[in-house]
C-alpha cells in the first residue's frame, strides 16, 4: 500500500477534522483515514482524516499506464467493513476527483468566486487595466451581487482566520475551512443572513468548499439511535432567502438577549413555523393548571405509580400517545425521568415528548408545506415525505445501506420537474428517462404510492416503530 493504510469508517465522535477542507467530520459520517507506521523509535504512527468527497487518490498508487481510479482504489487499497456501502463510497470518491479538476480549472480560468474577488480587488487597488481573465457575469443581477460581495471582501479580507471564525461563531454557523472558504461564508452571511435549518429535515444548512453557489443540508443526528441521518437537500445560494436565511448576521458579538433570540428562532423553525405554541394552546394551558393541583409523592413506589396514573388520566385523549404501546408505562418513564421536577415541569416534559392530538393534522400539514417549497415540482412532496419517513426507520434500525437507497431517490425526486404519476413512475428506472438513484424497486414503490397513497414497506416500518 505504498507505506500507507487507507481505511473507510464512520466517524465516532465528530471531533476529527478533514485535512483538506479543515471542517469537522460529523459523527457517524463515513470518513477516509490515511495511516502511516511509526518511524524510528516513535511510539505511534501518524494518521489523517478526510471527507470522502475531499480525498484525492495519490498518483503513486497508479502503476505505469494503469491509472488508479475510485473503483480500483476501493477494490485494491481500501480497508472497509462489510456494513458499508461500497457503491456509495466509490460515488463520493468520484465526486472528489471531479471536484479537484473543476476547482483547478475554475481557478485557472478566474471563474472561482474567491479568485474573482481577489483579482477584482487587486485591480481596483492598483488602478490598472482589467486583466484578461475578467469575471464572467451572466446578468445585471449577478453583476450587482458580485459588486456587493466585492465591497464586503475589501473590508473583511484584512482579518485573520481566527477573527473571521469569531463572526461565524457569533452567528452559530459552521466554522471549518480554509481562510478563503471562511471569508466567503462571512461575506455571504453579511449580505444575505445566517443559514437556518433545512426545510426537509430541520438539520443545519451549510456551504461546501467546492460549491459556493449551492446550500447543502448536513443531515440530523439522532440521539436515540446514536447515528447521523443524511439528507439530500441542495438549493441555490440565492433562492428562497425567507426559507433558508435569518437576519441579522452579527458583525459584533451579540448580547445574551440576542443569543437567546437566535436559539428561539431556530427552535421555532425546527418545530414548524406557524405551529400553535404551548402558550397559545388552551388545551396545554388547562393541563398545566390541572398539573399544578396534583399532590404527588415520589418518595415511595406506590406514590410513583399513583403519579403516573394521575398524569395519564389528565392527558388521555388530549396528547397523542402511541396507540400500540402501554400508555401508562410511557408516561411512567417520563415521570421517573423527571421525578425531581415540579408537576408543572413534568407536564411540560410530556408536551415536549408527545404532540397534542388536535395538532397532529396541523403538524403534518406544516411539514407537507415545507416539502412542497423544497421540491421543484410541489406535487411530488407527499411521495418524497413518504420516502423520507421510510429512510429514517431504516437508519434507526442501523440499516445504513437501505436508508441511503431512499436518500438517493429523494435527491433525484426533489429536483424532478415532472409529476410522478401512475403512467410514468416505472419509466424513471430505465432507458433514457432513468433518474440517478432510482432503481426498479424504488420505482415500484413510487408507483404503489401514487396508486394507493402509501406503500407496503412503509406501512410495515410504521407498525414496527409505533
Amino acid at each position: 500500500m505504498s507505506g500507507a493504510t487507507y481505511t473507510a469508517e464512520p466517524a465516532k465522535t465528530g471531533r476529527a477534522k478533514c485535512k483538506l477542507c479543515k471542517e469537522n467530520i460529523e459523527k457517524d459520517v463515513i470518513k477516509l483515514v490515511v495511516s502511516y507506521e511509526p518511524k524510528g523509535d516513535a511510539a505511534y504512527g501518524i494518521s489523517s482524516s478526510y471527507h470522502l468527497t475531499c480525498f484525492k487518490i495519490p498518483r503513486k498508487l497508479s502503476n505505469g499506464g494503469n491509472k488508479c481510479g475510485p473503483e480500483e482504489f476501493v477494490e485494491d487499497h481500501l480497508v472497509m467493513g462489510d456494513d458499508l456501502d461500497k457503491d456509495e463510497i466509490i460515488q463520493k470518491l468520484q465526486e472528489a476527483q471531479l471536484k479537484t479538476k473543476k476547482k483547478k480549472k475554475q481557478e485557472e480560468d478566474g471563474e472561482d468566486i474567491m479568485s474573482r474577488l481577489k483579482l477584482a480587488a487587486k485591480e481596483t487597488e492598483e488602478a490598472t487595466e482589467p486583466a484578461k481573465k475578467k469575471a464572467k457575469l451572466k446578468s445585471d443581477d449577478e453583476d450587482q451581487e458580485f459588486q456587493q460581495m466585492l465591497d464586503v471582501y475589501r473590508t473583511y479580507t484584512k482579518m485573520n482566520v481566527s477573527e473571521l471564525k469569531d463572526l461565524l461563531r457569533w452567528n452559530n454557523q459552521i466554522l471549518g475551512g480554509t481562510k478563503g472558504f471562511v471569508l466567503f461564508k462571512v461575506i455571504d452571511g453579511i449580505l444575505h443572513g445566517r443559514l437556518s435549518v433545512c426545510p426537509m429535515c430541520q438539520g443545519n444548512l451549510k456551504f461546501v468548499d467546492d460549491d459556493y453557489e449551492k446550500i447543502h443540508c448536513s443531515g440530523t443526528y439522532d440521539e436515540d439511535i446514536g447515528r447521523r441521518i443524511p439528507c439530500s437537500y441542495v438549493t441555490s445560494r440565492l433562492d428562497s432567502k425567507d426559507v433558508h436565511r435569518v437576519l441579522p448576521f452579527y458583525t459584533d458579538e451579540p448580547s445574551e438577549e440576542e443569543k437567546e433570540e437566535m436559539i428561539r428562532i431556530k427552535e421555532e423553525k425546527q418545530e414548524g413555523e406557524g405551529m400553535t405554541k404551548n402558550e397559545d394552546n388552551p388545551v396545554a394551558q388547562e393541563l398545566l393548571k390541572e398539573a399544578n393541583l396534583l399532590k404527588i409523592d415520589m418518595s415511595t413506589s406506590d406514590g410513583k405509580k399513583k403519579a403516573a396514573a394521575d398524569f395519564l388520566a389528565l392527558v388521555d385523549g388530549k396528547v397523542d400517545l402511541p396507540a400500540n404501546r402501554n400508555a401508562k408505562m410511557e408516561i411512567g418513564k417520563l415521570v421517573m425521568a423527571n421525578q425531581d421536577k415540579t408537576p408543572k415541569e413534568i407536564m411540560e416534559a410530556i408536551f415536549s415528548k408527545y404532540s397534542f392530538a388536535d395538532m397532529k393534522v396541523e403538524k403534518t400539514a406544516a411539514k407537507e408545506a415545507a416539502f412542497e417549497a423544497a421540491c421543484t415540482n410541489p406535487k411530488n412532496a407527499k411521495l418524497i415525505l413518504a420516502f423520507k419517513e421510510c429512510s429514517k426507520y431504516y437508519f434507526e434500525e442501523g440499516n445504513r445501506n437501505a436508508g441511503s437507497t431512499y436518500v438517493k431517490a429523494i435527491a433525484a425526486l426533489t429536483e424532478l420537474e415532472e409529476e410522478v404519476t401512475v403512467d410514468n413512475a416505472m419509466s424513471f428506472s430505465k432507458n433514457k428517462t432513468k433518474l440517478p438513484g432510482i432503481g426498479k424497486k424504488s420505482a415500484e414503490k413510487m408507483l404503489e404510492f401514487v396508486t394507493t397513497g402509501t406503500f407496503e414497506k412503509l406501512e410495515e416500518k410504521r407498525a414496527a416503530h409505533a
